[in-house]
């Protein structure tokens, strides 16, 4: 996949190259992608105003035949550089163009340094760092910006499964045209439904350059409700613990602490379950064997339950303990 910001077409391209064009976006494998480029040279009136894109088309042919017969012997390179397994509480995957802070971003979150550089395609593979976040720890993913050679071989296996996805756009660049644009290559990958909901945020970094103060004021009345909008400045550490926050509601996730019956709680490490999640979710994580042969359990809710005896069915909230009667 290759993204560029400014895609200049020549005017008059029949209705069939723009068909095979979405097909490229959505193709997966090198073989898909050869072959649809194809089609698209042939669908193509040649003419002088063409040339160049006939010309740019040839060339990706002959990357991608490139790309096919080195890819077995770096096959398992690539899976270390372009594939990163879940950790912690949940993935956070930030992604977007050159320069826009991503790297810096994910170092104020982590704590942990990140190679950062003024000029763009600093990052060539993907980079994880955890984020704690009071008593658990959050996977963070650094990703090359968006363009460069080697997306293809992360982007839609990264997207979908990450559980939160960070849209991150410097604020000295159009970030109206700029969301637009990740927007189109994340679709293909992930339901609709998915993309609306809290899963995605938006991080303007570079809060620091105050001259361009107007275009965060315009993007935010532009996206209304749409997503929730998180201004920073990595370099200055400006709302950085804000988006920690962000980070955590959005993964939806609550914390719960086991006790054993006579005992005081473990309240050192809590059990992640998906907000939503009742006692037997809970049973079920703690041991298997739990599910059947729980018999109630009790629960303290700060301010709210002291040891209440409750059903399997009973809905846990952020920070309840638990404790199971088998």
């Amino acid at each position: 996949m290759i993204l560029n910001k400014i895609n200049a077409m020549p005017a008059n391209l029949p209705p069939d190259y723009f068909e095979e064009e979405k097909k490229l976006r959505q193709a997966k494998t090198i073989d898909e992608k050869i072959s649809i480029i194809e089609r698209m040279l042939a669908i193509i009136p040649h003419h002088k105003g063409t040339d160049k894109l006939i010309g740019s088309l040839r060339a990706k042919v002959a990357k991608l035949k490139e790309e096919k017969e080195r890819k077995p012997q770096v096959q398992k390179k690539s899976d270390s550089l372009y594939n990163i397994k879940k950790d912690g509480a949940g993935q956070v995957l930030f992604i977007g163009f050159p320069n826009a802070g991503k790297s810096s971003v994910v170092s104020a979150l982590s704590g942990e340094y990140l190679e950062i550089a003024d000029y763009p395609y600093t990052t060539r593979a993907l980079q994880q760092r955890m984020m704690r976040y009071e008593d658990i720890q959050i996977q963070l993913i650094d990703t090359p910006a968006l363009g460069d050679d080697n997306t293809g071989m992360w982007f839609g296996n990264m997207v979908r499964k990450a559980d939160c996805i960070a849209l991150t756009i410097g604020l000295s660049d159009a970030l109206d045209v700029e969301y637009e644009l990740i927007m189109e290559e994340i679709k293909p990958h992930l339901p609709y439904l998915q993309i609306s909901a809290g899963q995605l945020l938006i991080v303007i970094n570079k809060l620091d350059l105050v001259e361009y103060s107007k275009n965060l004021e315009e993007f935010e009345k532009q996206m209304g409700n749409r997503h929730k909008i998180i201004p920073v400045s990595a370099k200055n550490d400006v709302n950085i613990h804000q988006l920690r926050d962000v980070i955590f509601d959005s993964l939806e996730i609550i914390r719960i602490y086991s006790k054993i019956p006579g005992k005081k709680p473990d309240l050192d490490v809590p059990f992640v379950l998906k907000k939503g999640s009742n006692v037997l979710d809970c049973a079920e994580k703690i041991h298997k064997d739990f599910v059947e042969k729980m018999k109630y359990a009790k629960i303290w809710r700060k301010g709210k339950l002291e040891g209440m005896m409750v059903s399997r069915d009973f809905i846990l909230e952020d920070k309840d303990i638990v404790e199971i009667h088998i």
